[in-house]
């Protein structure tokens, strides 16, 4: 028994923290924009204990880009729902787009996408998205 446990301690501390957990189901926070000629796609995710990866657009690789500071990562997951982002239903791409979605343990999966020259997305997404965007250091 002494053994089995001594196996799964060193397993889980040799665990890289450089990749994407993959038994673990944490809420996630995914954010980027695409489109454009190309329609490439910028596509982040935040996970709950501040580790960010980058989506490749083409073959859905995660690559980690870096680990952000634990307290603004809290207050990024807490303010998504404080400022009422999940209860906001848009479906509205332009040529370029952005998106934003909360990926919970607990409930589905929320989507935001907004780009469209005739909507006016609400202040509160803007900043929102643009305080993530701009965390994204630029050589990522």
């Amino acid at each position: 028994m002494a053994w089995l446990s001594f196996l799964i301690v060193t397993a889980v501390a040799c665990t890289n923290p450089n990749e994407f957990p993959k038994q673990e189901k944490r809420d996630e926070i995914h954010f980027g924009q695409g489109g454009g000629f190309t329609g490439a796609v910028s596509h982040y995710i935040l996970l709950e204990d501040g580790r960010l990866f980058q989506k490749g657009w083409q073959d859905s690789t995660l690559t980690y880009i870096d680990t952000w500071p634990g307290l603004f990562t809290r207050q990024m997951f807490l303010n998504y729902k404080s400022l009422s982002l999940d209860t906001i239903n848009v479906n509205k791409p332009g040529n370029m787009y952005y998106f934003l979605e909360y990926h919970s343990r607990k409930s589905p999966t929320h989507r935001i996408v907004w780009g469209h020259p005739e909507y006016q997305p609400e202040d509160n997404l803007v900043t929102y998205y643009n305080t993530l965007h701009k965390m994204i250091k630029p050589n990522s």
